[in-house]
């Protein structure tokens, strides 16, 4: 198989590249650090030569770098893992003037799946987008751009994590529903990996993180997403006991399957991205 992940060079990104080099498969990992991220492919080389291993740089919250890496794809895609984030950063823009985490999270993803939606295998491709538990705190509306973009107004970091990460459930359920709906047989499937210990951390040590799961343990559930044969599309994944544990079929918050909300993301989302997005 041939499999995108964004984000790949460290924490859940990584653990699932290698799991996937374990089995030999053809993998294209990008992040935004070029030095840390050619380090961890040519480990994943040297240590599993029978998979096929790329790296490429990509700040997937830049959507200009977004078009010009999906330029550059020719070869038929099977699984993207859309796993990149930020979580809790200081304000900051990204250049197309959007906070930096809704544009990295959510924003770059939805323009990088549409980009690529022709390229994915049309009889078993899958999209995973990376949710949080933390989707449960946010009751996003997305009423109207200038929410979503989060340019102006009190920045409130933690706040715009949640809503980041309950916009890319949103998009992973309207995106199973759009496909279905067009009789496509791509599978759009997301996954949250509990409490874990991923890098994004590391500016906010917890005294109790050495309770927190390890990165390998936390991609079990982005990792089943991607592999399960009997998925059919539009499952969420995530820990048994929510923070820890196996990977199982949650339901997620109840705000989380609001419709009416997916759909207005969906259309902003395309706003602000400048492509329309028709599965």
């Amino acid at each position: 198989m041939r499999i995108i992940i964004t984000g790949a060079s460290s924490g859940l990104g990584l653990a699932s590249a290698e799991s996937f080099a374990k089995e030999g498969h053809n993998i294209l990992m990008l992040a935004r650090g070029e030095q840390r991220l050619n380090q961890a492919a040519e480990e994943l080389k040297n240590k599993y030569p029978a998979a096929s291993i790329e790296a490429q740089v990509l700040d997937v919250s830049d959507f200009d770098q977004v078009n010009d890496l999906a330029k550059q794809q020719t070869q038929t895609i099977d699984v993207l893992m859309n796993n990149a984030g930020l979580m809790g950063p200081d304000f900051k823009l990204s250049p197309q003037g959007i906070e930096s985490q809704m544009a990295t999270n959510h924003l770059g993803h939805f323009l990088l799946t549409n980009l690529l939606w022709q390229k994915l295998a049309k009889d078993s491709g899958r999209v995973i987008s990376l949710s949080s538990v933390v989707h449960r705190r946010s009751k996003l509306e997305a009423n109207s751009k200038e929410e979503m973009a989060g340019a102006t107004g009190k920045y409130d970091r933690w706040g715009r994590y949640a809503d980041s990460k309950l916009a890319c459930l949103f998009f992973a359920r309207e995106l199973d529903i759009r496909s279905k709906q067009a009789g496509s047989k791509i599978l759009s499937i997301a996954a949250h990996p509990g409490w874990a210990l991923t890098g994004l951390q590391a500016n906010y040590p917890n005294t109790f993180d050495f309770l927190a799961q390890k990165a390998e343990v936390g991609a079990r559930s982005q990792i089943r997403a991607a592999l399960d044969p009997g998925f059919r599309g539009g499952e969420f994944i995530g820990p048994r006991f929510e923070a820890w544990g196996e990977p199982k079929l949650i339901a997620g918050s109840k705000h989380s399957q609001r419709l009416d909300v997916m759909k207005r993301l969906w259309e902003i989302s395309e706003e602000l991205t400048g492509e329309g997005f028709s599965v």
